[in-house]
């Protein structure tokens, strides 16, 4: 195309483009002069709740207005019109409560009108609300003191074990929120946690797991894990006999079990003073029982893992 041609068709090109642009600007012009029923978003927020009483549950964090308006004041609201919250004080307004459950209460929206439209601008008429009502739950506000319950997940080198389990400080921590939730607590769970492989002690500060509508005294706790090496050790435990009769005595074959655990160093004295104890029960000895099975009572919790045998062991009674 000849170069006087390119600018006669560029000079078309830009004549176009002038007059559409015209065009929407008088057509933009025309549709915000008109009127417009449309809906807005107006934020909540609630304070003020009847004493000695929290709000549980979820609520609308909005309301939905109906409203009628030039497109000039629509779009002025929407870009530039951004309302502040309506501070609703709860206990300002009678509430109304169903007969069968005092913790539910609600109240009707309409009551709000007057307080909406005052933060609307004058060019736009409120027509409704929705929704309609507001709902609220109640319960009384309560304080307990639970312990924390450590959430680990964690490996430990085979060479060691826990000296003393998870320890935690401060071990328990107060509580604050409603009574119908803290009713069903037994303790407060630290933050999920994987700790990977340990190969030596651990000792870090971690957080408490939060709790929908609890305040905690807290949110952080020392945490430690200490590590120990471990030892073998054997013990010969004599077997005794429960539920048996005056008159008779029973001999058992043989009369000892060998236990093998495992228990960490700093425990290892104490196996001497162990409270472990063999039994039989001379009450599941019947007509055709030729041997009583063996278990073991007082099994101190600090023992890494254990194994004892005879598990079974052949009997002699003897009337007296």
């Amino acid at each position: 195309m000849p170069e006087g041609q390119k600018l006669q068709f560029r000079k078309k090109i830009l004549l176009f483009s002038v007059f559409l642009l015209i065009s929407v600007f008088i057509w933009l012009l025309s549709a915000l002069s008109k009127n417009y029923n449309t809906e807005i978003e107006f934020p909540l927020e609630y304070t003020d709740f009847p004493e000695g009483n929290v709000f549980i549950g979820d609520m609308p964090g909005h309301l939905d207005l109906r409203i009628d308006a030039h497109g000039y004041a629509i779009l002025k609201y929407k870009t530039f019109g951004k309302p502040d919250p309506i501070n609703f004080k709860v206990s300002a307004f009678n509430l109304n409560r169903p007969e069968n459950d005092s913790s539910k209460a609600y109240i009707l929206t309409r009551y709000l009108r007057d307080q909406v439209a005052r933060q609307l601008p004058a060019e736009i008429q409120l027509l409704e609300i929705n929704p309609d009502t507001l709902h609220f739950r109640f319960a009384r506000e309560i304080s307990r003191k639970l312990k924390i319950v450590p959430d680990f997940s964690f490996g430990v080198d085979k060479q060691f074990t826990i000296k003393d389990g998870i320890l935690l400080e401060p071990d328990s921590v107060e509580v604050t929120g409603p009574h119908v939730i803290l009713d069903t607590m037994r303790g407060v769970y630290t933050v999920k946690t994987d700790l990977g492989q340990l190969t030596k002690d651990f000792s870090d500060k971690v957080r408490l797991k939060k709790v929908k509508d609890l305040a905690y005294g807290f949110s952080k706790v020392n945490c430690r894990i200490q590590l120990e090496k471990f030892t073998e050790v054997q013990l010969s435990v004599p077997i005794n006999v429960l539920n048996l009769p005056d008159s008779i005595s029973l001999q058992t074959f043989p009369s000892r079990v060998q236990l093998t655990c495992n228990v960490g160093l700093s425990k290892y004295d104490r196996m001497e003073a162990s409270p472990v104890r063999a039994v039989v029960d001379y009450s599941e000895i019947n007509d055709r029982t030729s041997m009583l099975d063996v278990k073991l009572q007082n099994i101190p919790v600090y023992l890494i893992s254990y194994e004892y045998y005879p598990k079974k062991v052949e009997f002699l009674k003897i009337r007296k």
